[in-house]
């Protein structure tokens, strides 16, 4: 008997989603009689601040609580083994967390969104998951319960599995569930939360990043950029081309990163991020030397003879250029302005 007075307390993991959303609404309808909403915070989420204000409308009797799991998210790319990345990992990351807040308020029911074959996880592996953070039997996913083994509280008798549904990931899904959604009022459009790691560019990014600078909030808002490049083991470029990029890029800029432009109108902006204290003077010069070549480049600027690059470092008040012809070889020298 769970601790609510002998009704079934379910956690749902609620992200903000038409899935999620609709998995609240089937939830209930099966019969569970006192859900809560859990949100866990993530850097990689964007328009988390709707996700409540969203919740409330549509679930205005259900408790909401938002948890933050920015520390756990940001060690996301050194969890990826024996699961697909990024979507497999992050739902044992999930499960993991919610099992812990199962235990402390006695719960008896975790229900999500998942939906079989998404994120290449089959039944096999959905079940596995449940095994390995301590919920087997105790893990409700309405849109695809039907073909997944039944939990405790079905087999009871306690919910209804004849409301779950069947559906595998697919071509066709996107359009069944707006179908759905709009029966069930839940606007899809509204629903929708973007993840940064839904992005194929931004994942292949983060694996490349992340593991070896120690992941950051201000490193996952570089990576955001398409033209985030990585300079030996240890340097880092990000170019900004556009006004927009480059307004986004202006706040990140550490006191410890260095400054790159052309000197000519609407130039590209580059910041330059190394641990420069472990370079010699030679080595600083090639990494902005390169980086201004990389700068060049994503900009897509027209043939010159040279460029005149122009730098700053954060921590200096001093602004320095270099000459860099288009097609250089050796490591131009540094000039003071």
């Amino acid at each position: 008997m769970s601790a609510q007075g002998g009704r079934t307390l379910g956690l749902v993991l609620y992200s903000g989603s038409a899935a999620s959303a609709l998995a609240v609404r089937l939830a209930e309808q099966a019969g569970a009689d006192h859900l809560r909403l859990v949100h866990f915070r993530s850097p990689f989420f964007l328009g988390e601040e709707e996700v409540a204000v969203r919740a409330q409308h549509l679930f205005p009797g259900l408790r909401f609580q938002s948890v933050t799991l920015k520390r756990d998210f940001l060690g996301l790319s050194q969890r990826s083994q024996g699961l697909p990345f990024p979507c497999g990992v992050c739902r044992r990351l999930l499960l993991e967390r919610v099992a812990r807040l199962v235990r402390r308020v006695h719960a008896d029911l975790v229900v999500t969104g998942d939906i079989v074959g998404r994120a290449g996880l089959g039944v096999g592996d959905l079940v596995e998951l449940d095994r390995s953070a301590g919920l087997a039997g105790r893990v409700l996913r309405p849109l695809s319960g039907r073909l997944l083994p039944p939990t405790r509280w079905e087999e009871e008798g306690k919910l209804d599995r004849g409301v779950l549904l069947d559906w595998v990931d697919g071509e066709q899904l996107a359009g069944r569930m707006d179908e759905l959604a709009r029966e069930q009022g839940i606007d899809p459009r509204r629903s929708a939360r973007d993840c940064l790691l839904t992005d194929d560019g931004f994942v292949k990014r983060l694996l490349e990043f992340g593991p070896a600078e120690g992941c950051t909030e201000n490193t996952i808002q570089l990576l955001r950029f398409r033209h985030s490049y990585r300079l030996g083991p240890e340097a880092h470029v990000v170019v900004a081309v556009t006004a927009e990029e480059q307004a986004r890029l202006q706040p990140l800029f550490l006191p410890s990163d260095v400054r790159l432009y052309v000197q000519m109108a609407h130039s590209p902006l580059a910041l330059v991020r190394a641990r420069w204290h472990a370079h010699d003077p030679d080595e600083r010069a090639w990494i902005v030397a390169a980086a201004a070549e990389r700068m060049v480049e994503a900009a897509g600027l027209p043939q010159a003879t040279a460029w005149v690059v122009r730098f700053r470092c954060e921590w200096e008040g001093e602004t320095r250029q270099m000459r860099l012809p288009v097609e250089r070889r050796p490591v131009p020298a540094l000039i003071s302005s």
